[in-house]
């Protein structure tokens, strides 16, 4: 009976390393599976970043380029002016209009200081450049 016995216990540790050689050999399998999904993760993440950092230097640029317009517009306003576009005269001919029609309408508000009359020409002026 012993020597069956043995036989059992020999088959079943054989059965075991068996199946901790599967184990192990899954384990190596999905370690390196695991590595591969991370280096593609990794590379993706790569490339979203070098796309943002490109969009960010295009809007930068843009930025850029939007601010030299402006302050050339600032110090040549009727040099820089592209024929499609109001002249500033017309501009001011405009809100000149639109004033005597809003002080018409409204009697009761107090008379605007001329430096609020003067910052609301130039924000419309900037919108129109």
């Amino acid at each position: 009976m012993s020597e069956t016995l043995l036989v059992q216990l020999q088959k079943k540790r054989s059965e075991l390393e068996g199946e901790l050689s599967s184990a192990a050999q899954k384990e190596a399998a999905l370690e390196k599976e695991l590595r591969t999904l991370e280096e593609e993760l990794a590379a993706q993440l790569e490339e979203k970043i070098k796309a943002k950092n490109t969009a960010v230097e295009k809007l930068e640029s843009a930025k850029s380029d939007a601010e030299k317009r402006l302050n050339e517009l600032r110090e040549h306003p009727k040099s820089s002016q592209m024929p499609e576009e109001p002249s500033v005269e017309e501009v001011e001919t405009e809100e000149q209009q639109q004033e005597s029609m809003e002080a018409a309408d409204i009697d009761q508000q107090p008379q605007q200081t001329d430096e609020m009359k003067e910052k609301h020409k130039e924000d419309k002026k900037r919108k129109w450049l």
